[in-house]
């Protein structure tokens, strides 16, 4: 039992889908909420205090031994004070600690908010670049006619975006951020409206959703917008899932796949009286504007407002808490890293001592967790490639040839497990799988037991857990990859925060056999994973230090070429002088992930980068 610091206190027992554990709530009386730990002197605590909202201060948070969840807001609003009361409002109704960090851009100084309000109670982006958080919440800025690259502040707000990506675990983008957002990852176009999308809008759920739990059929959300995205835009990124949409405002409510990025259009947070307050404001200037549409009864502004979107926003950001960022993200909270998708070739574990290298390469980044492995090939010039060796078995009709081919294979695996000196009841495994090649008639199944062996191999010596491509790469009848199958099933399979080994080269068919690539297989497994999970960079390890102008072999002047777009590449590949399967590149280039090819014998050399 966990007993709080600060003396006698009692404690009630829940369980929490968290590793097992418990979440450990203390008996709260008088107020229905866990706290949210901000500043003690910041001025919205006065008005959430009066709404019985619990505000903890930080020392004696920190006499506490439950850790807070840590969010940071990026308030891109003008009136910064009106913001923070209502998300605060909305990340109140949970039983977590929320520790809140606010933050400002620096290349943009707010003209409705002091600075010395600003100084006091803000941080800025730089004061934070090394931290992690479990959550981010990046608002709206009223700047949605303006191209993005016209934004003051966009450089900055990208560097924002992509510190997200690595280091934090789950991010809300509201509204405009959100079309900033999605327009930054995913290359997502926005729209100008004829008229300002401005009134209380109904959806329907379109997708079952962690963060929708508890919705109903429809749900309302508020929108105060002159931009909009297109669904037919978003439904071409295979990692992006919508939630809710209509035609009147386009998408309101779409997620990335693992739920790491959240993009809301509209404000479930928003008060019952902010629309009526913009309403205003808008006429005081002369803007002509229309009345927002579904919020006064009856149309009607003299008979007032009817708030029906309060207990959806509150739900959306207290599901976010629960389900996105406290049952997911690592109890540690630097452990929240990118994801990486690593594949090995054959040269890179020809032997033992190609294995301690690839190792190596893995430790030395902790965001180096998908790994995919090829069967050993030549360890040196004259060797053969098991999977070479492997089809000479298959096709070979004497029986004495066939043993000493097996002997061969089987010395192999041996050599490389004694000499890594893991555990021994590998061996078993190798004798296993050498009988199972024995013994089958099936010609996908026999080539395929090269990079099945790697990857026990490697997993065991890295301590990952073994994935069985066959769970997870799926062929239809013609032969070809069913994507969406597939990427389902790797999605499925792969929990975040986990590392893992995949061998690569072969999959499922329909009926449940063992099916391989024509070529290039490994390459194309690594790339189909890198995609699945929306990887930030696919490292392809080989034996050179990465794409050459020209063919090496042939003209002496060829040079490394360091970065190159994924247009380039293709154009150099065409002339013939790459050797490099351009199917095995297609799910990433179609995903716009970073390739980068480098050289598992000079690890040190950043090799090629390939993409935009």
């Amino acid at each position: 039992m966990i007993m709080n610091k600060g003396g006698n206190t009692e404690f009630n027992f829940r369980p929490f889908l968290r590793d097992g554990s418990f979440f450990i709530e203390k008996n709260r009386k008088e107020k229905d909420y866990m706290p949210l730990i901000v500043d003690k002197d910041l001025p919205a605590i006065k008005v959430l205090q009066e709404e019985n909202v619990f505000i903890m201060g930080k020392e004696r948070a920190n006499t506490q031994d439950i850790r807070p969840i840590k969010i940071a807001i990026v308030n891109l609003m003008p009136n910064k004070e009106e913001t923070e009361i209502q998300i605060f409002r909305a990340l109140s109704n949970t039983p977590l600690q929320v520790n809140i960090d606010l933050i400002r851009t620096e290349t943009y100084k707010s003209k409705n908010t002091e600075e010395r309000y600003l100084k006091l109670f803000y941080k800025d982006f730089s004061d934070i670049k090394e931290k992690r958080y479990d959550g981010m919440i990046i608002t709206g800025a009223p700047v949605e006619k303006l191209d993005f690259e016209m934004v003051d502040y966009w450089d900055e707000l990208e560097e924002i975006f992509e510190y997200a990506r690595t280091n934090v675990y789950s991010t809300i983008f509201i509204c405009w951020a959100s079309q900033a957002a999605l327009y930054h990852y995913y290359n997502v176009p926005k729209y100008l409206s004829k008229e300002k999308i401005f009134g209380v809008y109904q959806y329907e759920l379109l997708e079952d959703s962690p963060l929708t739990k508890g919705f109903d059929d429809v749900f309302y959300i508020p929108q105060s917008r002159y931009s909009y995205n297109r669904e037919e835009d978003i439904r071409k990124v295979e990692d992006l899932k919508i939630i809710g949409s209509c035609k009147e405002t386009g998408v309101s409510l779409v997620t990335s796949v693992d739920n790491r990025f959240i993009f809301v259009s509209g404000h479930g947070e928003y008060n019952r009286d902010t629309l009526y307050k913009e309403y205003l404001r808008d006429r005081s200037k002369g803007i002509q504007i229309q009345k927002p549409i579904n919020y006064f009864k009856n149309d009607n502004e003299e008979e007032g407002i009817v708030m029906n979107w309060r207990s959806h926003g509150d739900l959306l950001f207290t599901n976010w808490l629960n389900y996105c960022v406290y049952q997911e993200t690592p109890y540690d909270i630097n452990r929240i890293e990118g994801k990486k998708v690593l594949k090995f070739g054959g040269s890179s574990l020809s032997d033992s001592n190609q294995f301690k290298k690839v190792r190596k390469i893995i430790n030395s980044d902790e965001s180096r967790n998908l790994v995919i492995v090829s069967a050993p090939g030549k360890r040196h010039k004259g060797d053969i490639k098991v999977t070479d060796l492997l089809m000479s078995l298959f096709e070979c009709e004497y029986s004495d040839e066939r043993e000493s081919l097996l002997n061969i294979i089987k010395g192999r695996y041996y050599n490389i497990v004694k000499e890594l000196g893991i555990d021994s009841t590998l061996l078993n495994i190798v004798d296993k799988v050498i009988l199972e090649i024995k013994e089958s008639k099936e010609k996908d199944f026999v080539l395929s037991r090269g990079e099945y062996l790697s990857g026990i191999i490697m997993a065991a010596y890295l301590d990952f857990i073994f994935l069985d491509p066959k769970d997870l790469i799926f062929f239809d009848d013609d032969g070809k990859v069913d994507i969406k199958l597939t990427y389902e099933k790797i999605r499925e399979n792969i929990e975040l925060g986990k590392k893992y080994v995949i061998p690569g080269f072969y999959g499922s068919r329909a009926d449940g056999k063992i099916k391989t690539f024509q070529r290039g297989g490994s390459d194309i497994t690594g790339s189909l994973v890198a995609a699945a999970m929306n990887s930030d960079i696919y490292e392809n390890w080989t034996d050179v230090d990465g794409l050459m102008s020209k063919d090496p072999n042939k003209y002496e002047n060829a040079e490394l070429i360091e970065r190159i777009s994924y247009d380039e590449f293709l154009k150099i590949s065409s002339n013939g002088d790459q050797i490099y399967n351009i199917d095995a590149i297609r799910p990433v280039m179609k995903h716009n992930i970073l390739l980068n090819i480098r050289n598992t014998n000079n690890p040190k050399a950043k090799g090629t980068i390939i993409g935009e």
